[in-house]
């Protein structure tokens, strides 16, 4: 089949969603990797600072790493420029260099500057521009919902990684970088020489229209669709999912703290949390092409502070495992059902043209909320700590509901090639 050839055949998209699957497998592991051993990141580095003290300071530094995230805007905008291909093996490199780099770290501020570097590439959208770009779209949040299912493999492995090199006596954190280095590395490879670029991105570029806007021209071009009043809405949503979800970096610090649980029982948590984010994707797979994509926003944003409630609370009390057994995988369920809602009606809101930079700002919007809330979370940790801090900003997930009811357009149905 030729390269410009529009109709793929069944066994090169089956061959692409295998490689998909294995980057999103890459991807979620790295995403979940820095949140996985703060205790063991403060007391290897800030050993000399009090608990509040290593609380706050991993606060800042995560604001300020999150800025790193800032750049997903660039590699999402490349995409529209250099091509889908090109950008997704450049994401999967960059997520093996930073895992390499945090592997050899010796101090605090070396690690977080891989951190940083980290920030540039995972989470990124390409892989889901790419599938929604050569799926039906009568199957688009179903392939967009069965990827990161099968990537649920990549925090399955990270817990594996973390029961041998993190749970007893002796620890080596570093080792639960070994298996992004190497699959990173592998896919690099694997996407440049196996991967074609997609059809309807060949059918834009054909037309020359996206080459000739300059970068600003690009950037203006995103507020100039049809669906421009729904997209920035989106936005809105995306900056409150940043600001709002403190806790993802820091619940495995706070549950340190407080001792409700030992570091075997958290290794379990996060292996019980990961077939429970499963869920969510299911959900979302089976019920966003039926009932639609705002009908779930309102579950996820809604269930998403409540749960924080439940295991913040929960684990201050005398069964303090139970509760946090229950709370915490509902948390991760709603978090990763709320992202994949977000990330899709986003996407089904902007024409193929500029789809890479739409989605690409939106990632942008998403880490500014991250980085406003990091910094000054930062703060509100020394005056009321870490558990009541986590539900204040959770709290936030509740503005998503109203925003969303009235100023936001339903996507279920739509043809990308429509979006004007």
């Amino acid at each position: 089949m030729s390269e410009n050839n529009s109709i793929r055949s069944k066994s090169y998209f089956r061959k692409l969603l295998i490689v998909l699957m294995f980057v999103q497998i890459l991807d979620a592991y790295t995403t979940i990797f820095p949140g996985s051993i703060p205790s063991f990141i403060a007391a290897e580095f800030l050993g000399t600072f009090s608990t509040e003290q290593q609380n706050s300071i991993m606060a800042f530094a995560g604001g300020i790493v999150s800025i790193g995230m800032y750049f997903l805007f660039f590699t999402q905008y490349l995409s529209d420029k250099l091509g889908r291909k090109k950008m997704l093996a450049v994401t999967a490199f960059g997520m093996a260099f930073a895992s390499l780099g945090m592997f050899l770290s010796v101090n605090y501020v070396m690690y977080q500057s891989f951190v940083f570097i980290l920030y540039f590439f995972f989470s990124s959208d390409v892989w889901i521009i790419i599938i929604n770009e050569e799926s039906e779209s009568k199957k688009r949040a179903y392939y967009s919902n069965i990827i990161p299912l099968v990537g649920l493999a990549g925090p399955v492995l990270m817990v594996i990684s973390r029961f041998i090199f993190a749970t007893g006596g002796n620890t080596f954190w570093r080792g639960i970088a070994i298996i992004p280095m190497i699959l990173g590395f592998t896919l690099t490879l694997v996407v440049m020489l196996t991967l074609k670029e997609t059809s309807k991105y060949e059918q834009m570029k054909s037309t020359g229209e996206f080459s000739s806007r300059t970068f600003f021209e690009d950037l203006k071009s995103i507020f100039q669709t049809e669906e421009r009043k729904s997209y920035i809405y989106m936005l809105v949503i995306s900056f409150l999912f940043g600001f709002s979800n403190l806790f993802i970096g820091l619940f495995e610090k706070y549950i340190s703290d407080v001792g409700a649980i030992n570091q075997t029982l958290i290794t379990y948590l996060f292996l019980l949390t990961i077939f429970t984010v499963m869920t969510a994707y299911l959900i979302n797979g089976l019920l966003a092409d039926r009932i639609g994509r705002k009908p779930l926003l309102y579950l996820w944003s809604c269930l998403l502070p409540f749960s924080v409630i439940f295991w913040v609370i929960g684990a201050l009390q005398p069964n303090a495992t139970l509760y946090v057994f229950i709370g915490y995988p509902i948390s991760h369920v709603s978090f990763w059902g709320l992202w994949g809602i977000i990330r899709l009606t986003t996407l089904e809101l902007i024409p193929t043209d500029r789809r890479g930079t739409g989605v690409g700002f939106r990632g942008l919007i998403n880490a500014i909320g991250g980085t406003i809330g990091l910094l000054s979370s930062s703060f509100i940790i020394l005056l009321v700590g870490l558990g009541t801090t986590f539900i204040i900003f959770a709290l936030f997930n509740l503005l998503m509901i109203p925003v969303s009811i009235f100023l936001v357009r339903e996507t279920k149905g739509v043809d990308l090639k429509d979006i004007k």
